[in-house]
């Protein structure tokens, strides 16, 4: 297994801090308000009100599900307040600052650093839940220092759609290394389609999803060693943008990368293959039919480089504010949301991947190909660094990247990236 957090360090709270390995503190919480009164949660049933901040799809669909939580607990009641996730980390250093904070907050795997650099956050309990029970790469990306300060709620992996049907017809079948991709583009585009993969093109679409993996499997980590600094490998850097930039500049991917039109483009037969979560399933099933896909539509773990396959690890996690007034309801609202059965009912509701690993074990993954693969490729992943500057060092990469897809020197962009780190430093 090689679940990576990108060079994933010790975290100091004062000074340096970066993100720790897995395992819970063994020192006691020290967390202020009623936050910290959850550092022992007993198996009694919840009371009173738990409030609740989430995003996205997950806002939407949390509070309907609690329902069956409260069944459990009929003297608690749930109620979830939807917040755009532009608006999350402005609303919540707002609320921390005034003490009007919600019981628990939903936290993108990417905004945690800059909440625990914002206070606010209550540590996990102990044996709340068992650590051994979750994704390894999801667990790490909650903890500062050893102490974790959220609970993984639902990962996002990547793996490789390809028309089976244009494949077959084309010679091809799902390519395991970088050499295999760029000829399975080419006989895509040989075969009549209008380009071979569909790859994210700058900040819009994010492509340090899949810049990142490119660089993982050429052999590069993002942080030192003990996880303090920046420590980018400048070949390897240099040759994931030359890889990524190679499918614009051969005419295998569209510039104006994804785009409006990726599902139609997939559908049509013009762009074959993309590589995304498993969300893609119901929206091609959606889009054309569940027939459809199952007689059309491959998934394959994302192809190989030099050091690996991997993947890019996201999701969200699950935190409760240090000043909560019911931080006893919302750990055991927690503790409800990581049980296998749960985590298999969400995915169910909103095709969140589970955190949980045994939570893979049952339908549909272990029957329907195209979500068996993500157990395989679940092996294999890589997150972004926790650190509070990643998303200013991400948008410039992906500024460099698109330089470098327009036929920029690649060499010239690692170098550049590798001063912007220098500069930028981690954030702590």
């Amino acid at each position: 297994m090689r679940n990576r957090a990108l060079a994933f360090g010790a975290i100091g709270l004062v000074g340096v801090l970066t993100l720790a390995g897995c395992g819970r503190s063994d020192e006691e919480p020290e967390t202020g308000g009623n936050g910290g009164d959850a550092a022992t949660v007993d198996d009694a049933a919840a009371t009173g009100e738990i409030t609740v901040w989430a995003m996205g799809e997950e806002g939407e669909n949390l509070g309907d599900f609690a329902d069956a939580f409260v069944e459990e607990n009929p003297d608690a009641s749930v109620t979830v307040t939807s917040i755009p996730w532009a608006d999350v980390m402005t609303k919540y250093q707002t609320a921390v600052a005034a003490g009007t904070v919600p019981d628990a907050i939903m936290i993108g795997s990417s905004l945690l650093p800059s909440m625990v650099a914002a206070g606010g956050l209550a540590q996990v309990p102990d044996d709340l839940v068992d650590d051994d029970a979750f994704n390894e790469t999801a667990l790490e990306s909650t903890e500062v220092e050893g102490t974790a300060y959220a609970v993984p709620w639902y990962v996002e992996t990547r793996v490789m759609y390809y028309r089976t049907d244009l494949a077959e017809e084309a010679g091809v079948q799902a390519p395991t290394s970088w050499e295999e991709l760029t000829a399975f583009g080419e006989a895509m585009t040989q075969n009549g389609a209008d380009y071979g993969i569909q790859l994210p093109m700058g900040d819009a679409e994010d492509s340090t999803q899949v810049i990142l993996p490119f660089y993982a499997q050429a052999g590069g980590d993002v942080l030192n060693d003990d996880g303090t600094a920046y420590e980018w490998d400048e070949a390897a850097l240099t040759e994931a943008l030359d890889y990524y930039a190679s499918f614009f500049i051969d005419g295998l991917a569209p510039m104006s990368g994804y785009g409006d039109a990726q599902t139609a483009a997939f559908a049509d037969g013009s762009n074959p293959s993309f590589i995304s979560g498993p969300w893609m399933v119901g929206v091609l099933g959606d889009q054309e039919s569940p027939e459809w896909v199952e007689q059309n539509v491959g998934t394959a773990p994302v192809p190989a480089g030099a050091d690996g396959n991997d993947s890019y690890l996201g999701g969200g996690h699950l935190g409760v504010f240090a000043d909560a007034e019911n931080a006893d309801g919302a750990w055991k609202l927690i503790r409800w949301l990581s049980e296998p059965e749960t985590q298999q009912s969400w995915f169910e509701t909103v095709n969140a991947l589970p955190a949980v690993t045994s939570a893979l074990e049952s339908e549909p993954f272990t029957s329907d190909p195209r979500l068996t693969v993500l157990n395989e490729q679940l092996d294999d992943t890589v997150a972004p660094p926790s650190v509070p500057s990643w998303n200013e060092m991400s948008a410039f990469i992906e500024t460099e990247a698109e330089k470098v897809a327009n036929g920029s020197s690649a060499a010239e962009s690692a170098s550049a990236i590798v001063a912007e780190a220098e500069s930028l430093g981690t954030g702590w």
